[in-house]
């Protein structure tokens, strides 16, 4: 199971998509659901992004988003990276799941908790002062 999310760290909002397999029709697919879902503040939406091959289709439908690709091996540097940790911290350290439906809901459990506290999301994601 894959999550693939966005974070927005000015104001903590978050939104997630679970998938079974990561690929660039699957991340058209999760840019087409942010893009619905995301309320954009402003002109300019960073979307930073590690290299992997599917971010980096020619075809993709970016919507209002500008994809920002991070050097290799610095996933620190992402602020989705932060929440992860997060969530695997809090639902996944030292639980183990009995089958993938059990997994499923956990993780639907989980991302949900994380999208109700946008607060705590500023603070996990936040670098220092934002302009």
């Amino acid at each position: 199971m894959n999550a693939l999310g966005v974070v927005c760290p000015r104001s903590g909002e978050f939104f997630a998509i679970e998938a079974t397999h990561v690929c660039s029709e699957m991340f058209q697919i999760f840019l087409d659901e942010a893009a619905q879902s995301i309320t954009s503040a402003r002109k300019r939406n960073i979307l930073i992004l590690d290299n992997a091959s599917w971010h980096k289709k020619k075809s993709l439908d970016w919507h209002d988003f500008e994809p920002l690709y991070l050097p290799p091996y610095s996933p620190d540097l992402n602020p989705i990276e932060r929440i992860w940790l997060l969530l695997k911290d809090r639902w996944f350290n030292n639980h183990v799941c009995k089958n993938l439906d059990e997994l499923i809901e956990r993780l639907d459990r989980a991302i949900l908790d994380l999208i109700g506290r946008p607060e705590e999301l500023k603070i996990t994601t936040s670098f220092g002062k934002l302009l």
